[in-house]
């Protein structure tokens, strides 16, 4: 290859593909690993965070289709903040970006270690003490396995996914089914419900904070732009149809599991479900199915590791494109000469997610991950409105109504989901703060001139 010649990736991703790369990252930790504590945050009014945040993923994704059919390139928001605010916004975007599909990618880790480690100790006799010992290495394991999958060729992660999230979305559907039938079995089910909010209405937006990773998958489409097939039409389609598989899915399970579910004697649905943690899923099955407990942990392999595959692509072409872009290390940049996959970045990014295994729980990770999705939706919707204004002429092949109050409506739901994600869990914004200092010192270094030989132009 020309060393003049920025590296290209390989357009191999099809509508299917891709769309189940979105679903496969959304359909994972808000259901499988957060809901038992957003149920315990908001009570049955879980449903409805499952809904508003819905809408908000609409309105933010359909900004994310305006700018990534207009500008299909890897990275997503850092390339486009990048040519909207200038090359310091950029930096911040992939910077917020890449650390929010690490945690992302540390979440899932940890996650199928405790379904894993559960699922041996429900089917082949392990004890609880050797179970949780298990856990670690089980999410490390798994982490190297998809850096592998990944670095061999985007077609193998892209049909990996396809099978792993049918599997789920199979499991799933089930569970729904037997789920309804507890439901409408009885005769006082609405009595599952009230109340509907059981403590104060800040409750609810700390628990839509706290989900809100589990509206983040389609934002991973964008950042395989350069990889897809026809990307003006395909990752607006794609964008639209991951998030109506998942948040329809998302309701529907959060109803069943209000009225289906048993508490023990003396204790609420809510409070029961928050004390099970990342089991409650599995545990709730248990009730619901027959051999519930086992297909349900099954599907939580599945889920938590499609989201794994899936965020370990987003991630890796994040710092491959901020490589090739000159404000990360060059490394970072190149591509292998056989597989055409950013195998130094997968790497790196690799070794950050497992470091992030080691050293936090999940549910302190899920909410760092959380809040850099929310910082990083508004600064895309702000992109948009400015954009508009300041380049008219743009080619867009989709274009987002009501532009500048829908842009600004994503804007104020970020901020606000931020804000509560602070009261619920400091550490999340004392993580976020810690990587942006560590962005600020690293923009400030000197950088590497771009191919042709030209230096990184910031400000």
């Amino acid at each position: 290859m020309p060393t003049d010649t920025p590296p290209h990736l390989r357009r191999d991703l099809g509508l299917l593909q891709i769309t189940m790369i979105g679903i496969g990252a959304m359909i994972g930790a808000g259901i499988f690993v957060l809901i038992g504590a957003a149920a315990g945050q908001a009570g049955p009014a879980v449903i409805l965070a499952f809904a508003l945040n819905g809408v908000i993923a609409v309105i933010v994704g359909a900004h994310y289709a305006e700018l990534s059919a207009a500008m299909p390139r890897a990275g997503g928001p850092y390339f486009w903040l990048k040519q909207s605010f200038g090359p310091g916004w950029g930096f911040l975007a992939g910077w917020l970006s890449w650390f929010a599909n690490i945690c992302a990618c540390a979440l899932y880790a940890l996650a199928f270690g405790s379904f894993a480690a559960d699922l041996a100790r429900v089917t082949l006799g392990v004890s609880t003490a050797d179970a949780a010992r298990l856990a670690t290495p089980l999410a490390v394991g798994i982490t190297g396995l998809f850096l592998w999958v990944n670095v061999r060729g985007v077609r193998n992660a892209g049909w990996a996914e396809t099978a792993l999230t049918g599997l789920k979305i199979a499991i799933l559907l089930v569970f729904v089914a037997f789920g309804l039938g507890a439901v409408f079995g009885r005769a006082s089910f609405p009595d599952a419900y009230t109340p509907f909010l059981p403590d104060r209405a800040a409750s609810l937006f700390g628990a839509m904070g706290l989900i809100f990773i589990a509206f983040e998958g389609y934002e991973i489409i964008t950042r395989s732009a350069e990889e897809v097939r026809q990307p003006e039409q395909t990752i607006p389609r794609a964008i639209f149809l991951s998030i109506a598989v998942s948040v329809t899915l998302y309701i529907a399970i959060a109803f069943v599991l209000f009225g289906g579910v048993v508490a023990p004697p003396g204790e609420r649905v809510s409070t029961y479900l928050g004390s099970l943690g990342e089991l409650g899923m599995a545990e709730a099955a248990g009730q619901l199915m027959p051999y519930g407990r086992v297909a349900l942990l099954v599907a939580g392999l599945a889920s938590t590791a499609s989201a794994l595959n899936a965020t370990v692509f987003a991630a890796s072409r994040i710092s491959f494109a901020m490589g090739r872009g000159g404000e990360l290390p060059r490394l970072l940049g190149r591509i292998h000469a056989r597989h055409l996959t950013p195998h130094w970045a997968t790497g790196v990014t690799g070794v950050l997610v497992v470091t992030m295994v080691l050293a936090l729980p999940v549910y302190e990770v899920g909410a760092s991950a959380s809040l850099m999705f929310l910082l990083v939706f508004v600064l895309v919707c702000a992109s948009v409105a400015w954009l508009r204004r300041t380049q008219p002429d743009l080619p867009r092949p989709f274009r987002v109504p009501g532009v500048p109050y829908l842009s600004w409506i994503g804007v104020g739901s970020g901020v606000g989901l931020a804000v509560a994600l602070l009261d619920l869990t400091p550490v999340a914004w004392a993580t976020a703060l810690c990587w942006l200092a560590l962005g600020l010192v690293i923009y400030r270094l000197p950088t590497a001139p771009p191919p042709g030989g030209h230096t990184a132009e910031r400000s």
